[in-house]
This record gives C-alpha cells, structure tokens and sequence, in this order.
C-alpha cells in the first residue's frame, strides 16, 4: 500500500472517530458492488479455441464498503474498494486490479433520488499475468486523483438499498506513458 493510501485512510478513520455522539443516528456502514464499463485496453488474451478477451483500465467489477453520513438533505460517503478486471483459463491468468479510495457528497432531491460526485483515487493498480499468461509480465500503474459523477434511486421502505449510475474520469501513468480509465458504471448499494 502506498504512503498516499494509507494516509487517505488513517484522516478517514481519524475523522469517523472524532464525529460526536449526536452524528451516529445519521452515520451508517454501506457495502456495494458494480458492473463497470470503459477505459483503454491494457492487455489482450488470446485462448487455445481462438477466442480473445480484453483487459481494460475502466473494467469490469468494483466491491466497496465505507460509511455514510447523513443530516438532512445532504449527505457524505467514504468508502474503500477493490476494482478488477481479469480472465482466467485453465493454464494462466491475467488481472488489472486497483484499491481506489473515494470521498463523496450528495444532494437528496427526494425520499428516492439523490446526486453527486467526489474525489476517487486508485491506489496499487496493477497489471499482472501467471501461468500460461505471465509473459503479460507485472507492471505497476500509478492512479491520479479522479472525479466520480453519480445518481442514485433508492427503493424499499426503509431506503436502505439503492441502484446507481456513475461516470468516473481517470488517468493511470506507467513509465511516462498515460492511459484513461474513464468508465462508466451500474451498481447497487445496501446500508446497514
């Protein structure tokens, strides 16, 4: 983990724990999971039947868990999270994962629908194959700080659960050379 991450996550545990008492109604857990779509390919893997499949720097699965902070119309999230995009054979494999760390706010238009954005930034990215793939080699990227856009619609009684659609732009650097990680992304959110 690099000094940037672990000083992101040390001022957010630091700020969780100096909220006074008063904030825990409005602060909550929150997990969730995305589809991501985008970026540049990285790497392309080339299977025994002829079939191929691209590695991408916007792709393809983005797990997070945080907290959330609301008083009434607006609210705060901070989360951690693991975003891959990878394939996997029977004789090797090759991954493009990243640790990004966001900071976010929001504005609830309404009981079900709420807009925002924040700060993202990508920690360990990195590219790597094994097996019969590891001539792709290991390669770490460097993540810039990015900007997330984001929608969300609540459902259920108690607006625990909610779908969102977000758009991230974002850069990685490996050797001088830059490559977009722009994507788009579908996911679902549940708060404790």
């Amino acid at each position: 983990m690099t000094f940037h991450v672990r000083t992101l996550i040390a001022a957010g545990l630091a700020a969780l724990a100096t909220m006074p008492a008063v904030a825990a109604d409005g602060l909550r857990p929150v997990i969730g999971v995305a589809l991501t779509g985008g970026g540049e390919t990285l790497a392309t893997v080339r299977y025994t039947d002829g079939s191929t499949q691209n590695i991408k720097s916007g792709g393809f699965v983005h797990l997070f868990g945080g907290f959330e902070y609301r008083s009434g119309a607006l609210s705060m999230q901070a989360n951690v999270g693991y975003h891959i995009d990878d394939t996997t054979g029977n004789n090797g494999s090759v991954k493009f994962s990243r640790m990004p760390i966001e900071v976010l706010g929001f504005w609830h238009a309404s009981d079900t629908v709420r807009l925002g954005g924040g700060y993202r930034r990508a920690g360990t990215a990195k590219l790597s194959g094994s097996g019969a793939a590891s001539s792709v080699g290991s390669f770490s990227f460097t993540g810039k700080g990015s900007l997330v856009l984001q929608g969300d619609y609540f459902f259920g009684a108690d607006h625990k659960a909610s779908a969102y659609l977000r758009y991230v732009v974002e850069d990685y650097t490996l050797r001088g050379s830059s490559f977009s990680g722009n994507h788009l992304g579908l996911g679902v959110a549940y708060r404790f």
